[in-house]
């Protein structure tokens, strides 16, 4: 009994890596957001009740619960890793949220996000700028994106939080006239 034990962890273990190191490829290795700056992003994008909050590489489901437990939002959450996936809807089902909460599987690059009021992402820098001209082509003026710790490259953020490393862009509104606003959530 004791062999079986040994192989089924030593089999999460290398679904561990792998999954670690798709997840690079796919776009980000998974860095789960604290709930402090998980808050300060739907309160920076000045999420309403009824609004659609799409998280792109959802994680665990952690944005997608609170923007419509807290925040009263129709959120939507993408993640290409199945692991991942499974643990979000589970900790949405969870959580009593499935009503207006869920996470898809699937490619963030091939997303709908017509009808997102607002986009939250932690993603690298470089998967950032792959998915600028998507967010640009897709989202309707007025839409918000925030941003954790990366920018995007000729865009000018409406907020940021520099404490917490937080970028807020508004659709519509990001060329260099954009006056921006500093603060610090301390």
């Amino acid at each position: 009994m004791g062999i079986v034990i040994v192989h089924i962890l030593l089999g999460i273990a290398v679904l561990a890596v792998v999954s670690c190191y798709l997840a690079t490829l796919w776009g980000a290795p998974w860095a789960p957001t604290s709930m402090v700056k998980v808050d300060q992003m739907l309160r920076l994008a000045c999420v309403q009740p009824g609004e659609e909050v799409v998280d792109l590489g959802a994680g665990d489901g952690r944005i997608v619960i609170r923007a419509a437990s807290q925040f009263g939002a129709r959120a939507i959450g993408v993640e290409i890793d199945p692991i991942r996936w499974l643990i979000a809807n589970a900790l949405i089902r969870l959580r009593g949220v499935a009503d207006t909460a869920r996470v898809v599987y699937g490619n963030m690059f091939g997303q709908d996000l017509m009808g997102a009021d607002v986009v939250v992402l932690y993603l690298l820098q470089g998967t950032n700028q792959r998915l600028q001209s998507h967010l640009a082509n897709q989202l309707r003026p007025g839409a918000r994106i925030v941003s954790h710790t990366f920018s995007f490259d000729g865009w000018t953020p409406t907020v940021i939080d520099g404490d917490k490393r937080l970028f807020v862009y508004e659709v519509g509104n990001l060329g260099p006239e954009v006056q921006t606003r500093f603060i610090s959530s301390d």
